[in-house]
């Protein structure tokens, strides 16, 4: 809950700073007050192409959420970076992860999530204190990352170690007896600063702003810890290296139970957690690798890298969707928790080697990329289910027959004597070229030749091949603006049929394949500090699978289902004064489906028309900024057949700083943020078995040290 005096704590401690500081020294000829020399524009990006690409010559559209957004709103989660752009739209968070969708399709946590551009395997929480900026690009991806969903990826850029030495502690306090302690230490360790690390360790404890039915707590703990080192082998070829883990230990919370009363669908119990005080997760996540620069002539350069994520998960949970049996004898119905305990390893390994060139030929010049990627995933998991709480009263049983139960005694996934396991392989070669003509044209065309090879739980392999091509077109009627023009493709692998029963039993099915149409524009605006940017596209998904048969005894699947979006997109970051920035987007998004018996012509779970998102600062001379912030999220549906309607809500959210400048070297940043200032009630993401109920006004105060 709530700790008053915790929070009076720090925030005396905050609006103290100055004043002591000012006791003990001599203000007129020290003290030197100032805003922070930051912005939220992104002049390149890495993940659209692969290649340092301006925003300008990027044929479609890349949000890039940078350090300085993340640090000022204080985020810890990645939904809470993702906010800031309105083409991703929250799902569930059952189990204690984020779920996602981006322009309506969603990220799987397999094949939805880069870090430094790499697949990265996203079933926990990410750790935000690693990162530097987030990059969101939309639209299929296929051309240089294989598999991936057709709403696109979101990349997570890792931060990097620095030639000089910096110092950043940070202490967050806030509701709910939240507290989040960080430091971030990076420079040179020798003298020609030829080795160069960076050190990162933060420490979170969170409590939720509900609470169980017995009255108990439900809390998180976190630690994430990475070191990233680079090293100069000489003035040509980098080395680099990183580790990091993260151990998350968290009490379960799998969202709101709705329930139809009277035609009308109602959140049982918003402030409510029914999960039992047992129920946990705990997950420990390590990932690590090296990966090599190299400058081979004037006009070529070699990047090449390996990595492996391991993620090791103890998950035991007490199901609060009750399933229901009756007494053959009795007639009578009881209820019952479905108990479980599981534990889970995923393996993630990448590899990567990417040539890239700056050529001239033909009277043109050529920034062409070749290269080769690959992932090995690999899946184990021991599982472990009992019934337990049975009462013949529904209600009773909700609550945990009275006042709750203990974990089963014969709950335990060891009991499990036979191993799920699966695995995956998936490789992919792909030749890009960026052509510039001239001062106004450029073309972008390149292709994939993929290979992908699964093997499931019951050892049944599959393979599948495809070529995946991206076509762009790039015109510059300005030097500070570009419109553009684009094609591209994407997939997702389908299992074969494994019903016996099915007309097309064993029949092997191809890929999803997602198809991208897009037209839009892009301008650098107010001397360059301005950039904004808009798309209109449509993305369909071809390949669904369909049961087109009437006679439930003998389904019959065929790929006929599509997923049609069609949509448009505002965005604008940067300065609009020297004092004032901001950051916003907007997005509408006509999303449905077509050849789908039951669910022709309705929207995906989730998924908004209209959304919209600002974040803004303005500076004062004396070195205090103000943020306000707002969110709006349009209606949206909590289940796939659109019977749960979720109402649309705007979320304003504001903080205020104070910088000191204690020195030529220090500074002193005192923070105060308040989300949901007007403590709107509202529904965020998943559905009615469980739906997350958005946390009223809350507050966070933070003192930063920056050296």
């Amino acid at each position: 809950m709530f700790s008053k005096s915790q929070l009076a704590l720090l925030i005396g401690a905050v609006l103290t700073v100055p004043t002591a500081y000012a006791e003990t020294t001599q203000v007129d000829e020290h003290m030197v007050v100032t805003g922070r020399d930051h912005g939220y524009k992104a002049d390149t990006n890495t993940t659209a192409m692969r290649i340092e690409a301006t925003q300008l010559e990027t044929p479609g559209q890349v949000a890039i959420i940078d350090e300085q957004i993340i640090d000022e709103q204080r985020a810890s989660t990645l939904g809470e970076v993702l906010k800031n752009d309105s083409s991703i739209s929250e799902g569930g968070k059952s189990t204690n992860r984020e779920r996602f969708s981006l322009r309506g399709f969603e990220l799987s946590s397999s094949s939805g999530f880069l870090r430094d551009g790499n697949p990265h395997w996203s079933h926990y929480r990410q750790p935000i204190e690693l990162l530097e900026r987030v990059e969101v690009l939309k639209g299929p991806a296929g051309l240089l990352y294989g598999k991936s969903a057709p709403g696109g990826l979101v990349n997570m850029v890792s931060k990097k170690p620095t030639y000089e030495t910096q110092v950043n502690v940070s202490q967050d306090v806030g509701s709910n007896n939240y507290t989040r302690t960080v430091a971030d230490v990076s420079g040179a360790l020798n003298e020609d600063q030829t080795l160069r690390a960076r050190a990162i360790v933060s420490k979170e404890h969170k409590e939720s702003w509900r609470t169980r039915f017995d009255g108990s707590d439900v809390e998180t703990e976190r630690f994430v810890g990475g070191l990233f080192v680079d090293y100069d082998i000489n003035d040509k070829v980098m080395l680099s290296a990183h580790v990091d883990h993260t151990d998350e230990l968290g009490d379960l919370d799998n969202g709101s139970k709705v329930s139809k009363v009277n035609g009308e669908y109602k959140v049982t119990e918003p402030s409510i957690v029914k999960d039992q005080h047992w129920a946990e997760t705990d997950n420990k996540v390590t990932n690590y690798g090296v990966g090599v620069t190299a400058e081979l002539s004037s006009a070529w350069t070699l990047k090449s890298g390996i990595n492996r994520q391991f993620y090791e998960r103890q998950r035991t949970e007490s199901d609060v969707n009750l399933d229901s049996k009756t007494d053959k004898k009795t007639k009578e119905t009881s209820y019952y928790y479905k108990s479980s305990d599981r534990h889970d390893e995923w393996t993630f390994d990448t590899a990567f080697i990417d040539f890239s060139g700056d050529v001239d030929a033909f009277g043109v010049n050529h920034r062409l990329l070749v290269g080769a990627n690959g992932l090995h995933y690999d899946y184990k998991q021991l599982y472990s289910s009992v019934n337990s709480c049975t009462s013949t009263d529904k209600a009773t049983a909700i609550n945990g027959c009275g006042n709750g139960f203990n974990k089963p005694t014969d709950l335990d996934y060891n009991n499990d004597k036979e191993m799920s396991h699966s695995s995956s392989k998936h490789y992919g070669f792909y030749l890009q070229d960026l052509v510039t003509f001239n001062e106004q044209w450029q073309v972008l065309a390149g292709a994939r030749f993929a290979y992908d090879k699964t093997k499931d739980s019951k050892g049944r392999e599959e393979s599948f091949n495809n070529i995946l091509p991206k076509f762009g077109v790039i015109y510059h009627p300005a030097e500070n603006g570009s419109v553009y023009a684009t094609y591209s493709e994407s997939f997702e692998t389908v299992s074969t049929i494994t019903d016996q029963n099915d007309v097309n039993f064993g029949k092997k099915q191809d890929p999803k394949k997602g198809l991208l149409y897009e037209l839009g524009s892009k301008w650098e605006l107010l001397d360059n500090q301005l950039f904004v940017s808009g798309a209109v596209f449509q993305i369909t998904q071809e390949n669904m699978q369909v049961n087109v048969s009437e006679d439930k005894n003998a389904p019959e699947t065929v790929q006929a289902g599509k997923q049609i979006h069609k949509g448009a997109e505002l965005s604008a970051t940067g300065y609009v004064t020297e004092a004032f920035s901001l950051s916003a987007s907007a997005t509408y998004l006509d999303a449905k489906f077509e050849n789908l018996p039951g669910y022709e012509g309705k929207r995906p779970t989730d998924v908004p028309e209209f959304s919209a998102n600002i974040w803004s600062r303005y500076s004062f001379e004396n070195g205090t900024d103000i943020n306000v912030g707002a969110i709006h999220i349009g209606e949206r549906y909590g289940n796939s057949d659109n019977t749960f309607k979720k109402d649309a809500y705007t979320r304003v959210d504001t903080g205020v700083a104070h910088t000191i400048k204690y020195d030529e070297n220090l500074d002193i940043i005192a923070r105060f943020n308040v989300e949901n200032l007007f403590d709107t009630d509202y529904l965020a993401g998943g559905g009615t078995g469980g739906v997350v109920v958005g946390e009223g006004r809350n507050y966070k105060a933070t003192i930063q040290f920056r050296y």
